[in-house]
């Protein structure tokens, strides 16, 4: 936290550079917490919809093995009116902690690996001995922040970013509807873009200096979509 606040007052008192994209040509160093975090939610998605037992518990492994703190340093602005009734709708003093996508980090994903197990005591050995060791394993840390959508709002997301330190930006929705998410610089170039999907998406980039970074989420859904925000 300390680290973070010395780099925001260090980059107050830095004008913006807009001449080129604040990307550096280095390597962008091996994946971190957050490509884990988005791994773990792809392969769940995908267990649940196939109702493999294994592939479920390697996706609990991945998440149980990162440790999330919420995200400091963080400014959010909400762009667009939410509409008189949009569908699933949540109150406004709930959206700074509301429960986003099914995390297979939580207990409700045992209690579907164990399900899935059935009456196989192989599986079933496997369920506990993963439930019994975390979260003893946790090796990886990653920061979160969590919100809600409305149908057509945009969130922007400002946050500084370190100089030559690989960063990664993780999008996890509910799954309901599609989210757009793109990065841009200080002076409005857009270092990283995906279009529209309900899947999990990973930004993965090295800024060439520190600077501010504005990421945008854009609902182009129908409903509400309640996400996860994750930074390394």
């Amino acid at each position: 936290m300390i680290r973070h606040l010395a780099l925001i007052l260090a980059l107050l008192a830095v004008p913006a550079r807009a001449e080129t994209p604040n990307l550096s040509a280095a390597p962008e160093g091996t994946p971190g917490s957050a490509a884990q975090l988005t791994l773990a939610q792809r392969a769940y998605a995908e267990a649940l919809a196939t109702g493999e037992v294994l592939p479920l518990l390697a996706a609990i492994h991945l998440a149980r093995s990162v440790t999330l703190r919420p995200a400091t340093g963080w400014e959010r602005t909400t762009i667009g009116a939410a509409p008189d009734a949009a569908p699933n709708a949540a109150p406004d003093a709930a959206r700074p902690g509301t429960p986003s996508a099914p995390d297979p980090a939580s207990d409700a994903a045992l209690t579907v690996a164990r399900n899935l197990a059935g009456e196989d005591p192989d599986l079933q050995d496997l369920v506990f001995d993963l439930d019994a060791q975390m979260p003893r394993g946790r090796t990886l840390t990653a920061i979160e922040a969590r919100a809600d959508l409305a149908p057509g709002q945009t969130d922007d997301w400002r946050m500084p970013l370190f100089g030559e330190v690989s960063a990664e930006i993780a999008l996890i929705g509910d799954g309901a509807g599609p989210l757009v998410l793109s990065v841009r610089d200080a002076g409005g170039a857009t270092v990283c873009a995906h279009p529209a999907t309900a899947a999990a998406v990973l930004c993965r980039l090295t800024p060439a200096r520190n600077g501010f970074f504005t990421v945008a989420i854009t609902n182009t859904g129908g409903t509400v979509n309640r996400y996860r925000l994750i930074g390394n």
